[in-house]
């Protein structure tokens, strides 16, 4: 027999929980009369019930009902991906953070960004690549970047030429000292707060030691 089902959706303006969004539910009568229910993605809910309301949508069974959300579900995480990555480079591990806040289910998640990664739409090594030169030019140390990106998914092992084809000693001095240069320090003790910003800017301790005492002395 054809499910009776409904799907409620999030109020408008809702809050969010923490980081995660407000999501619709799907809510499918059994025989006995109880219902069950199945949090979806609001995106996904409201594409549901306009479907359902246009009668595009009208399931014989329960199971062709849970296969048209699977799929509606699929299409929908997929159109995400695209319009994050079509705005900057993500990492996998930042992709599928994503999808989870907006409410999609890991059985929906890996293997959209699995097809993510095989049409090359997503790009670990790509993003790193980016990320550090990026950090580079706004001044970070490699220390710093080293921190950012394991925050975002990417062990620095795993990336190609790291540190060396992207940090030269001489250079990375050189950027500390420019970055102290530009650094005014007010009150006691400024070599001391000055380091302190050069190492939490991500320099190690001995070059922000030596790029503070050169900035000072000039």
């Amino acid at each position: 027999a054809a499910p009776l089902w409904e799907v409620s959706l999030p109020e408008r303006g809702g809050a969010a929980i923490g980081a995660k969004k407000p999501t619709a539910t799907l809510l499918v009568t059994r025989d006995d009369g109880s219902r069950d229910r199945m949090p979806l993605p609001a995106v996904v809910g409201r594409i549901l019930r306009a479907k359902q309301k246009s009668g595009e949508v009208s399931p014989a069974s329960r199971d062709e009902l849970m296969h048209i959300v699977e799929g509606l579900c699929h299409s929908c995480a997929r159109t995400r991906i695209q319009r994050l990555i079509d705005r900057r480079e993500y990492s996998s591990s930042e992709i599928r953070q994503k999808l989870l806040l907006d409410g999609y289910c890991p059985s929906t998640i890996e293997p959209c960004v699995k097809r993510a990664i095989e049409a090359g739409l997503v790009s670990d090594a790509r993003f790193a690549d980016s990320f550090i030169r990026s950090k580079m030019h706004a001044g970070w140390g490699a220390r710093r970047i080293e921190r950012e990106l394991v925050r975002r998914g990417i062990a620095v092992d795993d990336v190609r030429g790291w540190p060396y084809e992207f940090f030269d000693p001489e250079d990375e001095l050189e950027r500390a000292c420019d970055i102290a240069r530009r650094h005014r320090v007010s009150g006691a003790h400024p070599y001391e707060k000055l380091t302190r910003y050069l190492c939490n800017r991500g320099f190690g301790l001995d070059v922000a030691k030596r790029a503070a005492r050169a900035a000072l002395e000039e």
